[in-house]
């Protein structure tokens, strides 16, 4: 499967599945009703970090589509007076595998590797509306941030006549773990005009991780049930005890569906 089905075959039902009218929902409890968001995003993140013996993590997102297997990534919204409650989360499960003969001595031998990573990464908490104005409004937003990674590699050296393995050349790594975090941040909204309006995002904190942060800025455009929106997001990961990974960071433009119900 191309990296367009692949893409195609993730966010089509997930779309599909959120996609209802444009209703708000009313409650008549005293306090006004619930308002609520979901979006459905593709972030086209280049995945960077450091490992523990110093050696450069890159995996840009052209490779990352070319090996996704499986992707989601979404977020949702409930709003009510001056609180907001928020989840946001992506997966992704990537995988290839590549071979190649080698000559030791006089053997022919061929080389057969494969990595499959999969990793989950939710930020989910409340903020409480600091700011009102005409055309801003501003959340002083806690929570916590969950990541966890699950990665596993396989290098297996078979004699290239009669198959057989050779001695001490099958290697297999499997490196799994999580991290929680506290994070303390803002959440903003400042409207454009009727049809445009900037969403921020920023957040920072701590834990698992000796240092966590994120931060992201979208553009975003009302249609008639549902909103476009454009942007760029990058989050950091300064990570402690978690196998061989000490530094992960994510960044890249993302564009995504906002539904309102």
């Amino acid at each position: 499967m191309n990296a367009l089905k692949c893409l195609k075959a993730v966010c089509l039902p997930v779309a599909a599945i959120i996609c209802a009218p444009n209703v708000t929902v009313a409650q008549d409890t005293g306090l006004g009703s619930w308002d609520w968001q979901a979006e459905v995003y593709f972030w086209g993140a280049d995945l960077g970090g450091e490992t523990t013996t110093g050696a450069d993590i890159s995996m840009p997102i052209d490779t990352i589509i070319e090996d996704l297997k499986l992707g989601f990534m979404g977020a949702i919204f409930a709003e009510k007076d001056d609180w907001l409650f928020f989840a946001d989360a992506f997966y992704l499960d990537l995988g290839d595998s590549a071979g190649t003969s080698a000559s030791v001595g006089p053997i022919e031998v061929d080389v057969n590797g494969s990595f499959d990573l999969k990793g989950f990464q939710s930020t989910f908490g409340a903020g409480y509306k600091i700011m009102k104005t005409a055309g801003t409004t501003l959340h002083a937003t806690g929570g916590v941030r969950f990541l966890w990674l699950d990665g596993k590699v396989e290098v297996d050296a078979t004699e290239a006549v009669g198959g057989s393995p050779i001695d001490g050349q099958v290697i297999r790594e499997n490196e799994a773990g999580n991290n929680w975090d506290v994070v303390v941040g803002l959440r903003g909204i400042t409207e454009l005009n009727d049809k445009w309006y900037l969403s921020y995002y920023g957040d920072i904190g701590a834990g698992n991780s000796d240092l966590t942060w994120q931060a992201s800025l979208a553009a975003n455009y009302r249609m008639n049930r549902a909103d476009l929106v454009i942007g760029y997001r990058y989050m950091d990961f300064d990570l402690d005890n978690f196998g061989p990974i000490d530094d992960l960071n994510l960044g890249g433009p993302f564009l995504g569906v906002k539904f309102s119900f």
